[in-house]
């Protein structure tokens, strides 16, 4: 039961993230009803094909990443689509945190700073961060997620006491423009792909276990992406219509929503809880994609440079700083096309694996062809949303 328990929130935990904070301002755009269906939508395009993935690496003797599942199913062309594909996810997320980190502590420290100056003093505190030992950074990390949870359930807590359902804005009248904006992003934050390998090696063969750890697993961010989506929609609608109005149209930076809940809720604890909230997600999501990524370089340097860990943590957060700092409006537009890369690396590419490996003895009964395939269709109409 404790290993039962520990995957499933191991994959609730890889899912929830700082894209969680994104939600409100993109979901703005359609309203309460639109939002809840194309949430529960996106959750199941996202764990039917998990169970491809699975399926994958219950075939193999051992877990494997995408791209070694690419090359022992397919050839090297499908690995290097893998591990380029993981590579893209991880430094697009990395620039959308980064970014979106400092629009934050901006916001928090209410001066004058520039938010180039906030994101290069936040990129160096990450490299310093991930210098340490891993099992240090791990603690670190798993700290900040036990403050996010607790924080987290007392602010959500708090807003759903503050819904009005009279007055609530079940509805934006959509146009294609609002869908295309915002799929990508709903997409991204159902990503908790890169944990395939690790699950199938610590649950090893028992198909139960990781069939409920995925389910549950994915559930549990549905759950708290709506409650949290909807109750800071309908709290900002209620107490301020002029903010929700640029949320609608998309003016506003993340650090401007966080700013905006804590004069909503006046009781300065509760302020102080938004801040703590907001900054710990952004903490444990660049430290859990930086710390995956830095150690991925520093497997294939350490033999090759002395220094091999210190190379490895610039070359993981050097490009994602630079993209933050020249791109406008980084935290949305990095984590849109980070979902347009997650089609490839949750969709596309395992299905693909899977109908070239023509497994005879599946371990997974359920997967069906046709449901695939309009898993796929989805995935490549979310991928030429954000491409036009």
């Amino acid at each position: 039961m404790n290993k039962q328990i520990t995957s499933i929130l191991l994959v609730a935990g890889t899912c929830i993230g700082a894209g969680m904070l994104a939600l409100p301002m993109a979901l703005a755009k359609l309203g309460v009803i639109p939002s809840l269906v194309i949430m529960f939508a996106t959750w199941f395009l996202t764990y039917y094909p998990s169970l491809v993935s699975v399926e994958l690496n219950l075939q193999s003797e051992y877990g494997l990443s995408l791209g070694l599942l690419g090359r022992k199913f397919s050839g090297k062309t499908a690995e290097i689509v893998g591990d380029v594909s993981v590579k893209l996810l991880s430094y697009a997320l990395l620039a959308a945190y980064i970014y979106g980190g400092s629009s934050i502590i901006q916001k928090l420290i209410g001066t004058d700073c520039s938010n180039f100056a906030i994101q290069t003093a936040l990129s160096i505190g990450i490299i310093a961060v991930l210098l340490y030992p891993t099992h240090i950074v791990s603690k670190l990390n798993n700290i900040a997620f036990i403050g996010f949870l607790g924080f987290f359930i007392l602010l959500i807590a708090k807003i759903i006491v503050s819904i009005d359902y009279s007055c609530a804005p079940w509805s934006v009248v959509p146009n294609f423009s609002n869908i295309s904006a915002i799929a990508t992003i709903v997409f991204t934050s159902f990503g908790y792909q890169v944990i395939f390998h690790s699950l199938r090696d610590y649950c090893g063969k028992d198909v139960k276990m990781l069939k409920r750890a995925f389910f549950y697993g994915s559930i549990i961010p549905m759950l708290v992406y709506m409650i949290w989506t909807c109750g800071v929609l309908c709290v900002i609608y209620k107490s301020n219509r002029e903010f929700f109005g640029l949320m609608v149209n998309g003016k506003l930076e993340v650090g401007d929503l966080i700013q905006e809940l804590s004069v909503i809720f006046k009781f300065s604890k509760l302020q102080v809880i938004i801040w703590w909230l907001s900054l710990c997600t952004i903490f444990t999501s660049i430290i859990g994609v930086g710390l995956g990524l830095t150690e991925s370089y520093s497997l294939g340097l350490q033999k090759k440079i002395k220094r091999h860990r210190f190379v490895a943590v610039l070359v993981t957060i050097l490009p994602a700083y630079v993209i933050s700092a020249i791109v406008p409006n980084a935290f949305i537009k990095t984590l849109s096309f980070a979902g347009a890369i997650l089609v490839v690396i949750a969709i596309l590419l395992p299905t693909y694996l899977f109908l070239k490996a023509k497994i005879q003895r599946p371990y997974i009964s359920i997967l069906n062809k046709f449901v695939l395939l309009i898993c796929v269709i989805a995935g490549l109409m979310i991928m030429s949303l954000e491409i036009f």
